[in-house]
């Protein structure tokens, strides 16, 4: 291998790459919540400020005799900066235009680096080596903002970078390849058109097109080929969710070199997935049912003699029992299935470069008691009392999940602690009961055009209830039914959430799933 590397070096693969990086700098003017200018030699000023594009030292890079390394063979600086005299948003889009590339796929990386440098507005937001494609493409490397007024000009700073990376094995077919880019800055509305949250949003007509679910809807199973999205608040704001059939509903992603389905948008954009597959160099076929849908089993805990095992984390070492109901919800002991997915995590995402898309999102284990959000008088939460929890009466009773998750305490997220509890090690967690309702499942009643069915047991996150030392918990996401020991071991479908700027490329059907880039 070694020998192959230097054989690769010495050879020194002769190829010019000339990134044109917009032939001047660029101007736009502002108006009314419209950037009305074009690209210009002269800054064009008309009522309520302008926005000027600038390339550090020219706009054109040239990379010669170019050979696999670890460090960049181009860097490209440049600055956007907003002055606006009304109180209005200025926008705008930075896209890099491949207009050729003749290497294989996979070879070419760039990483964005971006600085607020004028503390003001949003910036696109920073990339690290994110791949080129083979041929002609726009990549959408973000939207940026400036707030009105800003009181003078404010910059925004960034820095391109591209690499030719050592991959360890022979390179030679990338002899005399060709790349030609150019990055184009230019106004933007706001929208995100090819990031995931907008192409979810416009198969259903865009976000003011969708509607809450008529009453009744969760007392029944989704139709085998219903094909809907509607909208429900969340800890963060307005959620939409997918409910229906999986013949139907596009809503399949790869990431990361797993399948996945997409549960919903949370109410902060990002993207709720969960678990579907493996997806070996993001080409694979949708899984359907069976264990391949699973990253494995495992228990949710190994006994089942106390209310606190419930917990994804609860209090005290296990085979304590628990003394009070703060106790046995204090969260300092991992649940075994938390230990089984963050090891997951840390096996699979943690070292790598997609651990940058993934959001620092709530998990909701929800252990309010039944009692607490209207029901009657249940047990205790803690030690061997008998005792119903919320997620019953909500589900089982009077059919109204609700994504809202009625605790700080049960807000599982990793360094967030304004609506979450800042306990977890890696950001992965279940999903819901309340989720899989909305999906489309209803307790006790089978539903197997559904896209969460699986023909398989596994975890949701939500606490049924205990009785009799007997720790039952799982509303199963194959028939959605209770009643199954937390020690039994069962399939593992772990979620994620993605941040609201990913960007795709698909159409999110089984035969053409979304692709983060």
């Amino acid at each position: 291998m070694n020998k192959l590397r230097k054989i690769n070096k010495l050879l020194k693969i002769i190829i010019t790459i000339s990134l044109f990086l917009l032939v001047i700098a660029l101007s736009y003017a502002y108006f009314t919540a419209q950037i009305i200018g074009s690209e210009s030699s002269t800054t064009i000023t008309v009522g309520g400020g302008t926005m000027n594009i600038t390339f550090a030292g020219g706009s054109n890079i040239t990379m010669s005799n170019i050979y696999p390394k670890a460090t960049a063979w181009g860097t490209k600086n440049f600055t956007v900066t907003g002055n606006n005299t009304t109180a209005l948003t200025m926008y705008y889009n930075l896209t890099l235009v491949v207009t050729t590339n003749t290497f294989i796929s996979g070879t070419l990386k760039y990483s964005l680096t971006s600085t607020n440098t004028g503390s003001n507005g949003t910036v696109a937001p920073s990339a690290t080596m994110k791949t080129i494609n083979t041929g002609t493409s726009s990549i959408l490397l973000g939207n940026g903002t400036f707030i009105g007024p800003t009181s003078g000009d404010k910059v925004h700073s960034y820095t391109l970078d591209f690499y030719f990376l050592d991959t360890g094995v022979n390179q030679n077919e990338n002899l005399g390849k060709a790349f030609n880019t150019y990055v184009k800055i230019e106004e933007g509305i706001g929208v995100c058109n090819e990031c995931l949250n907008t192409k979810i949003l416009e198969q259903y007509g865009g976000a003011s097109s969708i509607t809450e679910a008529p009453a009744g809807t969760f007392a029944s199973i989704s139709g085998s080929n219903d094909n809907l999205m509607y909208k429900m608040d969340d800890d963060y704001g307005t959620s939409y969710y997918f409910r229906g059939a999986k013949d139907y509903i596009n809503n399949n992603i790869i990431f990361g070199g797993f399948q996945w389905k997409i549960v919903r948008i949370n109410g902060d954009g990002t993207i709720r997935l969960i678990y579907n597959g493996i997806c070996p160099d993001n080409n694979c076929t949708i899984n359907s049912t069976g264990t391949s849908t699973q990253m494995g089993t495992s228990a949710f805990n190994p006994n089942d003699d106390d209310n606190k095992y419930i917990g994804y984390m609860y209090g005290g070492a296990a085979g304590v029992a628990s003394t009070s109901r703060a106790q046995a919800t204090t969260n300092e002991t991992n649940s075994t299935i938390k230990t089984y997915l963050d090891t997951w995590y840390s096996n699979n995402l943690s070292g790598t470069d997609y651990k940058y898309y993934i959001s620092d999102t709530l998990f909701c284990n929800d252990r309010q008691l039944e009692s607490e959000i209207g029901g009657p008088a249940t047990g205790t939460g803690f030690g061997a009392s008998d005792t119903d929890y919320a997620a019953l009466y909500r589900l089982i009773t009077n059919k109204t999940p609700n994504i809202k998750c009625g605790l700080k305490n049960d807000r599982f997220t990793v360094d967030e602690t304004t609506i979450g509890n800042g306990v977890l090690t890696y950001p992965i967690g279940l999903l819901t009961a309340d989720e899989a309702s909305i999906a489309g499942l209803v307790y006790n009643t089978s539903n197997t055009t559904n896209y969460l069915y699986t023909n398989e047991f596994c975890w949701s996150l939500t606490p049924v209830y205990y009785y009799g030392g007997a720790a039952n918990y799982l509303f199963n996401l194959d028939i959605f039914e209770d009643g199954y020991p937390i020690y039994n071991n069962y399939g593992v479908r772990g979620v994620l959430n993605l941040k609201s700027d990913t960007l795709v490329i698909g159409t999110g059907t089984v035969t053409d799933p979304y692709v983060v880039q």
